[in-house]
């Protein structure tokens, strides 16, 4: 019989078991979301000189101490270009935002508070010495490290990517995951099912959520309950040599579960073949090598969640990112939830926001299998075994999903 080990135990079981996977170098365009693999170090100061942070005029701070200043413009200065003359006592020099401030200026006053006439600029408000001034450096200095490895390159990321001369950032090659649904009730989405088949919900939701983790799936499609087409669909992707490969189906103890007895005759080692987790008890993990397999519940909630967590973590440490997992949160529950199961359990729960803080609205679900119930989630509020009831009021934990930044 095989062995239920706790949510905590599984994830230790398949995060002891990740090998980190080979870098590349990629282009800028190509590296949003990947995980970086050498940090990023400034090649220059930051700002690489004293720049003008509004359009206005660069001017010396003892001229204009007292509003009504009146100083002579000897010049401009547009971003993209170098001053060729410093200002000094009496002069001001028009300037743009982003340019270089002329040597002998330490203040830059904005062009709304000036009035001009002929050569001459009148200063309307008192100025300060260093106004609307970014000091050199005063962002990062040359040689600081600006970018962590490890880190998941978002599109704020690839802007300070580009500032350094990172044109071509070293990455961890994505790794490649093979999709595998089984099934003889399954049938593709496009297709009219009979009155016992269901469309393929798992293939669709699992590439995505592949990709989402920084991976790269491809869809081997759907297996019948067969051992030997169970088997071949498994030995293409080690033939294939994919990183990962999940399975949807097949995992229980039913007389139509072959997944395991495969895996086995494959040559895999099963560490995990038990969670005590709801939806999601049936899950199977293993190894052949450096390849990772993951065995889900057909139920498409209980394949969804119990990817998120136990695979995405393994496919983002195979990249080497820092963070393996979503923050976890705290709320107020807005209505009762319960757990009977003696398992830890995950329910789905709308957020919204207060002056008190979060506040989480349980959603009526039918099950492992509804998976519009999940799709309205914005989290998971977690309820350990010990916890039977949760009523109104209580505070609860919450497993963020990928929509919770809608809330």
């Amino acid at each position: 019989m095989n062995r239920m080990i706790s949510v905590d135990e599984a994830r230790a079981a398949v995060l002891g078991r990740v090998s980190l996977l080979a870098t590349e170098s990629v282009t800028l365009a190509a590296a949003w979301s990947r995980v970086l693999r050498a940090a990023a170090v400034s090649d220059r100061d930051l700002p690489p000189f004293h720049r003008a942070a509004m359009d206005g005029f660069a001017v010396r701070s003892a001229d204009a101490m007292e509003p009504g200043a009146r100083l002579r413009v000897t010049g401009e200065v547009r971003a993209g270009e170098w001053p060729d003359r410093a200002v000094a006592t009496g002069e001001a020099v028009r300037i743009m935002t982003g340019a270089p401030v002329p040597e002998g200026a330490d203040a830059v006053i904005q062009v709304e508070r000036t009035t001009t006439a002929a050569s001459d600029v009148f200063i309307e408000t008192a100025v300060t010495q260093g106004q609307n001034i970014v000091p050199r450096g005063s962002e990062a200095r040359v040689g600081a490290i600006l970018l962590n490895e490890g880190v998941r390159i978002s599109a704020a990321h690839l802007a300070v990517l580009a500032s350094v001369g990172v044109a071509e950032p070293v990455v961890s090659r994505r790794p490649r995951v093979a999709v595998i649904v089984t099934g003889d009730e399954v049938v593709d989405p496009s297709a009219r099912p009979s009155a016992a088949q269901i469309r393929n919900a798992n293939g669709p939701a699992l590439l995505a959520a592949i990709h989402e983790a920084g991976g790269a799936g491809t869809d081997f499609g759907i297996v019948s309950d067969d051992p030997a087409k169970t088997r071949a669909a498994i030995e293409r992707a080690l033939d294939e040599r994919y990183d990962a490969i999940v399975l949807s189906g097949g995992v229980s103890a039913g007389d139509f579960d072959f997944v395991e007895g495969a895996l086995g005759e494959l040559g895999f080692t099963l560490h995990v073949t038990a969670v005590r987790v709801k939806p999601g008890a049936p899950f199977v993990f293993g190894t052949r090598g450096d390849t990772l397999v993951f065995g889900l519940p057909g139920n498409p909630v209980s394949a969804q969640v119990t990817f998120e967590l136990f695979a995405r973590p393994a496919l983002l440490k195979m990249q080497g990112a820092i963070a393996l997992d979503r923050p976890l949160l705290e709320a107020e529950l807005d209505g009762a939830l319960s757990n009977r199961s003696n398992r830890r359990n995950y329910l789905p729960v709308r957020v919204t926001r207060a002056a008190d803080g979060l506040h989480a609205q349980p959603i009526r679900t039918q099950g492992s299998g509804d998976t519009l119930a999940h799709s309205l989630a914005h989290a998971l509020a977690v309820l350990e075994p010990e916890r039977t009831n949760a009523a109104a009021g209580e505070r609860v934990t919450l497993y963020p999903l990928s929509s919770f930044l809608e809330v």
